[in-house]
């Protein structure tokens, strides 16, 4: 029972922690430089892929104390189908962090990212013909509503001045909310098909999706090569900082991209295992209070404006994501058994 307790609580401390802390870091990065975006992207999926390189692997010890590699586990996930995954996966990651270069607040950037239930309701009836409760309906509905007012409260005010450079600024913003809406459905997408890969392969496999997802992301970077090394530079000229325990002075971007890469994958790390050791239910409702508290540390600590109507849509896509998770599934009748017309010919024959 004690170990049952523990086991649920390692995780939930992991994603309270890791993913605050991830977000902390990320916006004190954005507040330096707005650009880093495909910068954070790529050392978070390397950092990532070098972690579970060790968990993947075989290890033999050697000479008695030297552990050697000697071959990696065995996948059971075919390649083509993380082929497919990792596509998704890296588009909609970059999108995502690159959003926030296009004037996207941070407190909105995670109101939208956690409305992935409009996407997937869309695509699950349209595409999969599923059908949802009056409780998924309202839900979605109050989904929706939150985002409509998150959006018209995060909107540049192209009324104060009506200058060529403001208007631009709405322009931009409209851009970081295309590119969040397409990452958004992204998601979703690649959402049923983990769903539908876990249930042909076991939902064990976490450390090896979290391994070959990343690792096979990293040859898509060579296209962003140009970026990525303009603002490692960028990084080497940013202002010192002073670390304690006399740890001495570092550039302070790398450290702040050095703790939000690790705190990514100990939050990665939490859901994953979050998932396999509790139900849908609590998984989700520890992420949607991770995210409110992000929300009420961005506002505070980073003195982001948390006006009422922007408060009014956190609470409303937070509770609609709770109510549609403790919605009764819609089971699909089966159809009825047709049946043999009693005293039948067939009935009356007897075997000797």
């Amino acid at each position: 029972m004690i170990f049952d307790v523990f086991t649920s609580i390692l995780p939930m401390s992991m994603i309270m922690l890791g993913c605050c802390s991830n977000v902390v870091t990320l916006e004190l990065i954005i507040k330096e430089s707005s650009s880093h975006a495909v910068l954070v992207t790529f050392f978070q999926f390397l950092t990532v892929a070098i972690i579970a390189f060790f968990v993947n692997v075989i290890w033999k010890v050697k000479y008695g104390i030297i552990p050697i590699p000697i071959g990696f586990r065995e996948r059971k996930i075919p390649m083509t189908t993380y082929f497919l995954m990792v596509s998704i996966f890296f588009i909609l990651s970059v999108l995502n962090n690159k959003a926030l270069d296009y004037d996207i607040p941070v407190p909105f950037h995670m109101i939208f990212r956690s409305s992935s239930l409009l996407s997937t309701i869309f695509i699950g009836s349209i595409f999969y013909k599923k059908s949802y409760s009056k409780q998924q309906v309202i839900s979605l509905f109050m989904v929706t509503l939150g985002i409509i007012f998150a959006t018209f409260n995060s909107m540049p005010d192209s009324k104060k001045d009506i200058s060529f450079g403001q208007e631009s600024n709405v322009f931009k913003f409209s851009i970081g909310i295309l590119m969040l809406t397409t990452a958004m459905f992204l998601s979703s997408i690649l959402g049923l098909i983990q769903e539908s890969t876990y249930r042909l392969y076991g939902k064990d496999r976490h450390y090896e999706t979290i391994f070959y997802s990343h690792l096979l992301s990293l040859p898509f970077f060579l296209f962003l090569k140009d970026d990525i090394i303009q603002h490692i530079l960028i990084n080497n000229q940013s202002q010192l900082l002073e670390l304690p325990f006399g740890l001495g002075e570092y550039p302070s971007l790398w450290v702040y991209l050095i703790i939000n890469v690790i705190t990514q994958y100990v939050c990665i790390q939490g859901v994953f295992i979050l998932t396999g050791k509790t139900s849908t239910l609590t998984c989700t409702l520890v992420i949607s209070i991770r995210k409110f508290i992000s929300i009420i540390i961005s506002v505070i600590y980073f003195k982001n404006d948390l006006t009422f109507l922007l408060f009014i849509s956190t609470c409303l896509v937070f509770i609609g994501t709770f109510m549609y998770s403790t919605a009764p599934k819609i089971e699909k009748k089966s159809p009825t058994p047709v049946q043999l017309p009693k005293n039948t010919k067939k009935d009356k024959i007897k075997t000797k």
